[in-house]
């Protein structure tokens, strides 16, 4: 840490002196001649330590000290006055000023360097308190319960939310070594910044209790080698876990069932088909298979997405076919089309594959135009896919992402869909640590633009 110390002298004489006695212990000294440049320079710089004399011409040094002591930002830099005056009434003025010490001319090197060093110290210990008072303050006014800790995790600081939720009575110990007390299981950290969730046992009473963790490491200034610190932000989710996976549930239950009498009605539909006797009849058959296939693939939506909660795809990879892709959604929705990539087979993450699925399909489904134009980029850590369709309003790109909902299109309701799509495609992103961004293509239709997180 770079201790500056501004000296405030008219003497030549005397200046080259401090400078000489000085420059050897390492300081970084800024000098001037006047008092009134002094106040100038502390305007914009903060030095542990100002040595003032108190004889100079122009602006007196115990004015210079007054105004010091009146600037908010300058208060507490301790000041060590400079003077040949040896009487005591010069000295008590100078403490009434608000002087921290006194250095007699002509300078003691021992009495000078030591005064200094001691000074100097109370400074830096000064203000480190006063940050941690500050960030103590700060902390305690956030909501969630947050900790800073070392490299270790050993805890150097915590708010009243994270002391109350952990039990303790002060800021102390290893947190992982808490959590993993207290819940029962932790998972190991070995990045910069990520986030997990703890499923555990609360206290004596057994009952289950999710508890979200999130952290990362604060990137130090240049040249800082100091202490790392990592900053810890928890909060249960006991309650929104529980709720969410009693939807999955039911969900899960709900589809299972149907699929039972779907399975039934589309059996009889075929044969029924078979033996129709007269055309009407067929398309009536048709009709009915139509919607039981549109069921069974709403079905096995719901399905995908009740599994997507549970089961992690972050690192599977398989063969993405896009020509294959847009020929299928052609022929079911009978548009024609034209696609624009570098190339229609590649190896892909089994998330992007997934998500370039959904988002065909659904500018297939939504294409307004005689024929659909579909652009599609695919990168290692991105995926782009545009289209000519009739885009998503900006005030409707934030609600699409929520589960089960559509865009109203029209009153028609012929649009067939649960409204999962997109909450697949940022489920499936942000599973592999990627965010989602809506846009508007050249064409002004939708633009999908997958890549990692800011």
């Amino acid at each position: 840490m770079e201790n500056k110390i501004l000296i405030v002298e008219d003497d030549p004489l005397s200046t080259e002196l401090l400078e000489t006695l000085l420059g050897n212990e390492g300081y970084t000294l800024i000098k001037t001649t006047s008092g009134a440049e002094a106040l100038k320079i502390l305007e914009n710089t903060e030095p542990e330590l100002i040595l003032l004399d108190i004889m100079m011409p122009g602006m007196h040094g115990f004015s210079v000290l007054e105004e010091i002591r009146k600037n908010e930002r300058t208060k507490t830099i301790p000041v060590i006055l400079l003077t040949a005056l040896s009487g005591k009434e010069d000295r008590l003025k100078g403490f009434d000023a608000g002087a921290d010490d006194f250095i007699s001319k002509p300078f003691d090197k021992v009495e000078l360097v030591s005064r200094v060093k001691t000074q100097v110290h109370l400074s830096v210990l000064r203000r480190q308190i006063n940050e941690k008072e500050k960030l103590s303050s700060v902390m305690d006014l956030i909501l969630e319960s947050v900790v800073v800790t070392d490299e270790t995790q050993n805890i150097l600081q915590m708010n009243n939310s994270a002391l109350k939720m952990l039990g303790l009575e002060k800021p102390s110990g290893n947190l992982m070594e808490i959590l993993l007390d207290k819940y029962g299981n932790v998972p190991e950290i070995n990045a910069d910044k990520g986030s997990f969730i703890i499923d555990g046992r609360r206290g004596t009473t057994g009952s289950r209790v999710y508890l979200s963790v999130e952290y990362y490491k604060p990137a130090q200034p240049d040249g800082d080698t100091g202490r790392v610190f990592f900053v810890f932000v928890l909060k249960d989710v006991t309650d929104e876990h529980t709720t969410q996976k009693m939807k999955w549930d039911f969900l899960s239950m709900v589809s299972g069932k149907l699929r039972t009498p779907l399975t039934v009605i589309s059996g009889f539909a075929k044969i029924l088909g078979f033996f129709a006797p007269d055309e009407r009849l067929q398309d009536g058959v048709k009709a009915i298979m139509r919607s039981s296939e549109i069921m069974e693939k709403l079905i096995q939506r719901i399905m995908f997405f009740v599994e997507l909660e549970n089961t992690p795809t972050a690192g599977l990879t398989d063969v993405m076919d896009l020509k294959l892709m847009a020929e299928r959604n052609s022929a079911e929705h009978k548009k024609p089309y034209e696609l624009i990539t570098e190339q229609t087979t590649i190896k892909a993450a089994y998330w992007q594959k997934i998500a370039a699925e959904e988002l065909i399909e659904n500018s297939f489904k939504f294409c307004d135009k005689k024929i659909l134009v579909l652009k599609v980029l695919i990168g290692r850590e991105q995926l782009i896919i545009e289209d000519n369709g009739p885009g998503i309003p900006d005030s409707e790109r934030e609600k699409v992402f929520e589960t089960f909902y559509q865009v109203c299109r029209d009153l028609t309701g012929t649009i067939a869909g649960a409204g999962l799509g997109l909450s697949i495609v940022k489920k499936l992103s942000e599973s592999a640590g990627f965010s989602v961004e809506l846009g508007e293509s050249d064409s002004g239709g939708l633009k999908v633009t997958i890549g990692p997180r800011n």
